[in-house]
């Protein structure tokens, strides 16, 4: 008898798993997911093979006696698979290769790769629980397995980004149904052997329908003006383009405040009703986003109709969430939280929400984790909002992967929304998608041409820029004295300037004219932000005197309304965004948004900064832009409508993603080179570290916003012993944390923050390998700003 696990149970007084059940196990749910895709058959002998290696003494061995090295039980299943010469055993083989330490790479030849693998066992046979593969195979087929074949399924495709995600997919079958099987065995005990989870929820489509009108017709009816009309036929566009398209590539391209939230939930679920689609997914850059659309979704699919598990918060600020909306006992806080992270792993659920981070690190991520919740892609409508955001550099991969799963000849049967204000003219990158096929693919990727769900944007945007008028003041400098005189004179005013010390000096300038104003930054932790939201809205609301200043975090998608808003200069689409922050729903009079561009004399030594990393070439393509207007018009000043102009925000993505003025179509920018070239070379590993939205290195700095909590939190740091402990500490603390970018060891910052060390982690680790910190000083949080550190030019 050859077993997978030891025995479960409490300190292991359970029963032993055999290989023979865990294989089966494993097969049958691998088969079931790869179902969504067409890879029933891949994905189950995939699964089949995935533990060969355990059928050898030395697994054995190890599982009895802690002092045996663990070793590679992984190469004997892709050798095995490998044999069958097939070409649909390449991707199988992979998968099992990096079913416990992650994909490496995409071989492009699969006898070579085979041959190397057999090399490598010859030269180090140590590394392996056997090297007796004929043996191993014999002891498969006594438990009364068949030798897996690989007649169909995923194979090369000459497509690097898309082949490369699809050995993701077919790995995610494989790692996420190991992960549930093994859970099924360590959860069981002597009375009850196996425990399997409970499945998620599959989504009831009549109900959902049901669901979201009964909440369309909750609400109060609006003032009867242009921007309300504007709103009704954007719902009604999504609705016919939901129910009448087939799978595919949209975009939905409407105005800030044009009710896109809802808009896009319509289309999704008309869209899942016509295409017998499974899930629908919202993705979201920022937490702030979520929270607010969290708290819209649960109203339209309340837990006491459609269950807890109906709507799936997956990101860092999810728990937290979860507690304060079901708030009953404690327990049963516990046992949703802990409900809601098993479902977090592998996103079984009908509605996902997540973060930009989450799903798209994930598409180009190598390890077991991040992959295991792939293959939910299949069959869903993803929605990504804001899609704005997404990093120039990082744009090409990502339009080839989303492309695979949702081109008309792609198994995974995804359709792909990408909803904003200001949508991206990302069909200009066409011809750089095409360097990522080989010469001899077999078809030539097509270009990028997603179909646009509002019948008539032009006609939107129109209606949208009767709201604001734009003042144009960006090329003579305002001192922030100005400024806040400026704010001062409206009842209810707003400023977005791009760094944080830039928020600070503005209040200061407005503290120092005994003014009261409100403060939102990523230096407050995220409680302190959505506190301060709540009360600024509700000042909103009451028409009460109200001013804010505050950084690019409440720009995009925060439900904000002013008569006049105050923008730093930025990138175009920052300032069509700042805009939709202003007059939203034309109430009153046509709202103003200046544009200014803050006076900070150089200090000695010193180079003045203006913006966060990551701005300048989205600048230098907006001043471009003006200028060009400018010159046409033939005038200094820009008069006629830009932020609500499609042509021309059509104009400055096409200087934004030009390649530095190249005339080769498809060369690179010099910030993605590195990671289309990782992509080229098939390397999982290095695809993986160049792929982050988030490119600098951050700290988690835990802020005694609520001092209760604050000391409870650090009192629980001596009893966390284990990763499990460690994990829900760092989820609750999340509420409490600010990021900061990680300084040289010079800087003073460091003499401020004393570190957090968990369990038997090493008081003596370099400050650049600590990531967990927290205030030498309560007087380092502000109750206004946030965190305030000395010399904090660095923080941005």
């Amino acid at each position: 008898m050859f077993y997978a696990h030891s025995p479960n149970g409490i300190d292991g007084t359970g029963v032993w798993e055999t290989n023979q059940l865990h294989i089966s196990d494993v097969a049958t749910i691998a088969a079931r997911f790869g179902e969504a895709f067409g890879c029933r058959e891949q994905a189950s002998s995939t699964a089949m093979l995935h533990d060969l290696g355990k059928y050898s003494e030395q697994f054995q061995r190890r599982l009895t006696d802690p002092k045996e090295k663990g070793k590679d039980h992984a190469t004997a299943g892709a050798l095995a698979a490998l044999t069958t010469e097939q070409a649909a055993s390449l991707f199988p083989a992979i998968a099992i290769l990096g079913h416990h330490v992650g994909l490496d790479s995409l071989p492009s030849d699969l006898q070579r790769f085979r041959q190397e693998l057999v090399d490598r066992t010859k030269q180090t046979p140590e590394k392996y629980t056997s090297t007796k593969w004929k043996e191993l195979l014999d002891r498969f087929k006594e438990d009364g397995f068949l030798p897996p074949r690989f007649p169909s399924g995923l194979t090369r495709r000459n497509d690097w980004v898309g082949d490369m995600l699809d050995v993701r997919m077919l790995f995610s079958t494989l790692v996420d149904a190991d992960f549930l099987a093994t859970e099924t065995h360590f959860n069981g005990d002597v009375s009850t052997p196996r425990r399997p989870r409970e499945d998620g929820r599959a989504i009831d489509i009549e109900q959902a329908l049901d669901g979201f009108t009964r909440y369309l017709q909750s609400l109060p009816m609006g003032e009867a003006n242009e921007f309300a009309q504007l709103r009704t036929t954007l719902s009604s566009d999504c609705q016919d383009a939901g129910a009448n398209c087939a799978k595919g590539l949209f975009t939905l391209t409407a105005p800030t405040g044009a009710g896109k939230t809802l808009a896009m939930l319509r289309f999704a679920l008309e869209h899942v009703k016509a295409n017998q689609l499974r899930r629908i997914i919202l993705v979201m850059p920022f937490l702030n986003i979520i929270d607010q659309t969290a708290q819209i979704y649960r109203k339209i699919f309340p837990a006491s109709e459609f269950g807890l598990d109906y709507i799936l918060e997956s990101h860092s600020l999810a728990g937290d969430n979860n507690q304060r909306v079901h708030s009953t006992s404690v327990d049963s806080q516990l046992r949703q939280e802990k409900r809601r992270r098993l479902l977090a792993e592998n996103w079984d659920a009908p509605i996902v929400l997540t973060t930009n981070v989450q799903l798209l690190e994930s598409l180009f991520a190598n390890r077991p984790s991040q992959c295991r919740k792939l293959h939910r892609l299949a069959q869903s409508v993803i929605l990504f909002d804001e899609v704005q955001t997404l990093p120039p550099s990082l744009a090409v991969a990502t339009l080839a992967a989303l492309h695979r799963l949702s081109a008309a000849d792609s198994p995974y049967r995804t359709s792909v929304v990408f909803s904003t204000a200001t949508q991206p003219a990302f069909d200009v990158l066409s011809p750089r998608l095409a360097t990522l096929r080989e010469i001899n693919a077999p078809t030539p990727t097509p270009a990028w041409s997603p179909k646009e769900i509002v019948s008539n944007p032009d006609s939107m945007f129109a209606t949208a820029a009767k709201r604001v008028q734009v003042k144009w003041e960006h090329e003579r400098p305002t001192s922030w004295d100005s400024i806040a005189d400026r704010l001062l004179k409206y009842n209810q005013s707003l400023a977005i300037v791009n760094l944080k010390r830039h928020a600070i000096s503005l209040m200061e300038a407005l503290s120092q004219r005994r003014e009261d104003a409100y403060h939102l930054s990523t230096n407050m932790c995220s409680a302190h932000r959505l506190e301060v939201l709540h009360e600024v809205r509700t000042r909103l609301d009451n028409k009460e005197q109200i001013r804010l200043v505050g950084t690019q975090c409440i720009e995009a998608g925060v439900d904000l309304d002013f008569q006049v808003v105050y923008r730093a200069f930025a990138p175009l689409e920052a300032i069509a965004q700042a805009a939709g922050r202003c007059n939203r729903s034309m109430r009153g009079p046509q709202g103003k948004v200046v544009v200014f561009t803050p006076d900070e004399l150089k200090e000695q030594g010193k180079r003045t900064v203006l913006y966060p990393p990551g701005y300048e070439a989205a600048i230098q393509a907006t001043s471009k832009l003006l200028r060009s207007i400018a010159l046409a018009n033939g005038t200094s000043s820009i008069e006629e409508e830009v932020i609500n102009s499609p042509r021309r925000l059509r104009e400055y993505y096409r200087i934004l993603y030009s390649t530095d003025g190249r005339s080769e179509t498809k060369a690179f920018l010099r910030d993605e080179e590195s990671l289309l070239n990782a992509i080229r070379a098939g390397s999982f590993i290095e695809v993986a570290k160049e792929y982050q939205l988030i490119q600098q290195d951050v700290i988690n700095v835990l802020v005694p916003y609520d001092p209760r909590l604050f000391r409870e939190l650090l009192g629980q740091l001596t009893s966390l012993r284990d990763t499990k402990s460690v994990r829900r500490w760092m989820a609750q603390a999340q509420q409490m944390t600010v990021s900061l970018y990680r300084m040289p060891t010079n800087n003073a910052m460091w003499s401020q923050l004393l570190p957090i060390h968990f369990g038997d982690q090493d008081n003596d680790m370099d400050t650049q390998e600590i990531d967990w910190w927290y205030p030498a000083s309560d007087e380092c949080y502000d109750s206004t700003t946030g965190l305030r550190l000395q010399e904090s030019d660095w923080v941005m």
